[in-house]
């Protein structure tokens, strides 16, 4: 006798993910103008209700997988600076180098900056999203700096809007050219000058 294998329905959190993880894709490949809902859903696997289900609006899913996506790069800038590790500036620099040369979800964001200047809800809505990254960043600058016995010479938060603005700035200049504009040295050079106590 066989029996009738159930077909279990994917959860609303594993859907969610999934069509994050298109978007990342599709946004990647398409650019945020290029990209349609409907590419997304079937890159996911599903129809496209259900990216709507989940995300009211191509805005919408762009803006919370900036959030998700700005969290993993904290999250791995955070293994390299964190309680535990060893004072490094270095490896921090090529960290952020490895951000910068990543530069197709800046390029993305680039575009979808020029769609919110010229729309007031929407630019509040990404610098709520911004805000919140460069919170993070600030937090972790703090307690790596901390856990170094290291002290900023400069606001912490204003620290934090360099460095952020340094990997996007980078990942800008890039574009159209496979060589390195700027060394490990130069990074870890800007990085020794934003703290005091690395002699």
């Amino acid at each position: 006798m066989t029996t009738r294998r159930e077909r279990t329905r994917p959860t609303r959190d594993s859907v969610r993910e999934a069509v994050l993880a298109a978007a990342h894709e599709t946004f990647a490949a398409d650019g945020y103008h290029g990209a349609t809902l409907a590419r997304i859903a079937a890159r996911a696997g599903f129809s496209k209700g259900a990216v709507y289900s989940n995300f009211a609006s191509k805005e919408d899913l762009f803006l919370a997988l900036l959030v998700r996506e700005n969290a993993q790069r904290t999250e791995a800038l955070a293994q390299l600076s964190g309680p535990g590790t060893e004072p490094d500036l270095a490896a921090v620099a090529e960290g952020l180098l490895a951000l910068a040369a990543a530069s197709r979800p800046i390029l993305v964001l680039a575009e979808f900056r020029g769609l919110a200047d010229g729309d007031a809800a929407l630019a509040r809505r990404l610098a709520e999203v911004r805000g919140a990254t460069v919170d993070a960043s600030t937090e972790l600058l703090s307690g790596a700096a901390a856990a170094w016995g290291l002290e900023l010479v400069v606001p912490a938060r204003e620290a934090a809007v360099v460095l952020l603005a340094l990997v996007n700035g980078l990942a800008l200049e890039q574009v159209g050219t496979d060589e390195a504009l700027v060394g490990v040295e130069t990074v870890t050079a800007v990085l020794r000058g934003l703290v005091t106590g690395t002699e």
